[in-house]
């Protein structure tokens, strides 16, 4: 017999968080996850710890409207990441 909560588990573990810039070479991002109960968004680096293993971490958080909409939405992301990024340096 399968319940409810199995099948929202299943769901929830096939979200995937939301990404920008969508670039796997990237050494920054800001990232959504769909699955947490408030609206955040992450700005995160990438890091090295000393055995050279890569992981993300965040370094400034900001919070949105649940109404948003997905156009609003991603332009938040943009604008987010663009005003955090550790490669704004670079470009000037």
């Amino acid at each position: 017999m399968i319940t409810g909560k199995c099948i929202l588990v299943e769901i929830m573990s096939n979200i995937q968080p939301w990404l920008y810039p969508n670039n796997p070479f990237s050494v920054d991002r800001v990232v959504y996850t769909p699955t947490l109960s408030a609206h955040i968004l992450e700005y995160q680096e990438e890091m090295i710890d000393a055995e050279g293993n890569v992981y993300w971490k965040t370094v400034d958080s900001t919070t949105f409207g649940g109404s948003t909409s997905v156009k609003e939405f991603l332009e938040q992301m943009k604008d987010f990441y663009e005003s955090k990024s550790c490669r704004k340096d670079r470009m000037l």
